[in-house]
């Protein structure tokens, strides 16, 4: 996952990067996100993303479904050990992409490598302390 340029647009940087490793639109550009989600209705430099429910209606654009739910860590893990998706995680004010598990944490793709002690994997600990945690997925088909 590259990098974000902006704080705001950690949501964008997910959603592609789901996008384009599912091998949905290889080609989908962050910019090209941006518009698909919807700037500034949606996404923004003053909030960032505005709802979960434009990234649905982002992924639903390009003919993918999604389920989403507020989840404890363990139907998490059992979410991402099949599925790829966006995680929020609220007390972070973070989106990242969802990669699956290793070991007992979960794989992320982070666009802020670092940012609140988390980079590639999520402890059950920490993703307690940066709870709750929304997530994003597209079912298994």
């Amino acid at each position: 996952m590259p990098a974000q340029v902006y704080n705001w647009t950690c949501s964008i940087c997910s959603f592609v990067w789901v996008i384009q490793s599912t091998g949905i639109d290889t080609s989908l550009t962050r910019k090209e996100a941006e518009t698909l989600i919807g700037n500034p209705e949606c996404v923004n430099p003053t909030y960032g993303l505005m709802s979960i429910q434009c990234l649905v209606d982002a992924f639903a654009s390009l003919g993918v479904a999604t389920q989403n739910a507020y989840c404890t860590f363990q139907q998490a893990y059992s979410i991402c050990r099949y599925s790829t998706g966006v995680i929020n995680l609220i007390g972070m004010y973070h989106f990242m992409a969802i990669r699956g598990v290793r070991g007992a944490n979960l794989w992320v793709a982070n666009s802020a490598l670092g940012y609140r002690g988390v980079y590639e994997e999520l402890s059950e600990s920490a993703y307690n302390d940066l709870g709750p945690t929304q997530l994003l997925w597209i079912p298994p088909q």
